[in-house]
């Protein structure tokens, strides 16, 4: 690679830039954004129950969402790309704010599945342009700097699920949701403001040579890209598990218990399950950023799954409180490694940095709307500890494919 070559931008923010406000705002806007995504499958039971859904429509619902956010970001990430324009960020957490807050709204399934893939195609937009700046701002510490980024959402997330199902048990829980619209815009404006003052985002040549090199590169990406289908499908059946398991046990519990009644008792242990889950995600994905080097990539990527995925297979098994531990363990196994892939993909691909962030987000969420369908089909057919066994199975093979993964030789572009 010619010493020549720069990444999309041609900037090198001074000490003060680093530690600033617009890296705060980022981090900030990612923790409302994943705050927010978190509201129907943390609450899935109460939502069924309000809106009359049946256990396949829901898995279906958590599908869609999951497909149009996966969606929304390789499209939204090509147009930043060649508008070099870092406004979509803006726009993301905006459209996922009034979107998540018109749920309260909604009382039918067809008005909910309309709302909710408008708020999940928010969240699928903000992503990839928002984690491709704060990387490359910190590109000789990029995994570093992705893995804080991860771990502001993940934190976002567990706050989320704690908190949507204890708001939404409340009388008059979802009609006041509208109310958190206000604070959200304010967010987005501030974030705005302080984007704008980043030098735009340069346009630049590649030699043949570079060229190249890159080209060969999407060997590589396809096998992160599978890599990463593969952990999000277990994120997405895992929301729908926690919520089956739940009320299983508790229906085995209370026999007498209508569904209402084992929703509302099972909607808290499901927030608990799903935020624990995601602290395990953060958890993962700040040892994955900090103790793992740019250029030693390979190996973590393929032992770290191994060592996790028999978690999977013990969970149905224990109480649930011990399932709690588990879900914490599982979030680390699946996610660990989803920051460093993010970060690589860029390194790989830094021409088109923000299409390759979504590929390894938004792409491989859209393989992962198969999930919450398959865990469904599972658990009816074959019963939930088999399903969670053949997660299991999943994980463990995530990891194995990364040994297909061919280091990259001579890329050494940084900003």
């Amino acid at each position: 690679m010619s010493q020549g070559a720069v990444l999309e931008v041609d900037y090198r923010p001074s000490l003060l830039e680093r530690l600033g406000v617009v890296f705060l705002l980022l981090l900030a806007s990612h923790f409302v954004v994943d705050a927010l995504a978190t509201l129907l499958p943390s609450s899935l039971g109460l939502i069924e129950v309000r809106s009359g859904l049946s256990h396949s429509q829901a898995a279906w619902l958590l599908g869609l969402g999951s497909f149009t956010s996966g969606l929304a970001q390789p499209l939204c990430a090509l147009i930043s790309d060649r508008l070099r324009t870092r406004v979509l960020t803006v726009v993301g957490i905006t459209v996922a704010g009034i979107g998540f807050a018109m749920l309260g709204l909604t009382t039918n399934a067809i008005a909910l599945s309309t709302i909710y893939v408008l708020g999940m195609i928010g969240v699928g937009i903000f992503h990839p342009i928002a984690a491709t700046t704060v990387a490359q701002l910190h590109y000789h510490r990029r995994n570093s700097a992705t893995g804080i980024f991860f771990v502001a959402g993940m934190i976002g997330g567990v706050f989320g699920a704690i908190l949507w199902p204890r708001w939404l048990s409340t009388t008059g829980g979802f009609g006041n949701l509208p109310l958190m619209v206000a604070p959200i815009l304010i967010l987005a404006f501030f974030l705005h403001r302080k984007l704008l003052v980043l030098p735009p985002i340069k346009q630049h040549q590649w030699h043949t040579a570079d060229l190249s090199l890159l080209r060969g590169n999407w060997a590589n990406i396809i096998v992160l890209y599978a890599a990463s289908a593969m952990r999000y499908c277990i994120n997405t059946s895992l929301v729908y598990l926690f919520v089956r398991w739940t009320e299983q046990v508790i229906s085995l519990e209370h026999a007498s218990m209508s569904a209402e009644a084992v929703a509302k008792q099972a909607a808290p242990i499901v927030g608990n399950l799903n935020a624990c889950m995601i602290l395990g995600m953060a958890i993962g994905g700040l040892m994955g950023g900090t103790f793992v080097a740019p250029g030693r990539e390979k190996w973590p990527l393929v032992w770290v799954p191994l060592c996790f995925c028999p978690v999977l297979a013990l969970f149905p098994h224990l109480s649930i409180q011990a399932s709690y531990v588990l879900a914490v363990m599982a979030g680390v196994g699946f996610a660990s490694m989803i920051p460093v892939t993010v970060a690589l993909a860029q390194h790989l691909l830094p021409h088109r940095a923000n299409f390759a962030s979504s590929l390894m987000m938004g792409g491989a969420w859209v393989v992962a709307t198969i999930g919450p369908r398959s865990a469904e089909f599972g658990v009816t057919h074959l019963g939930i500890e088999t399903t969670f066994a053949l997660l299991a199975a999943v994980l463990a093979i995530s990891g194995i494919v990364c040994c297909l993964f061919r280091e990259p030789k001579g890329l050494t572009v940084a900003p």
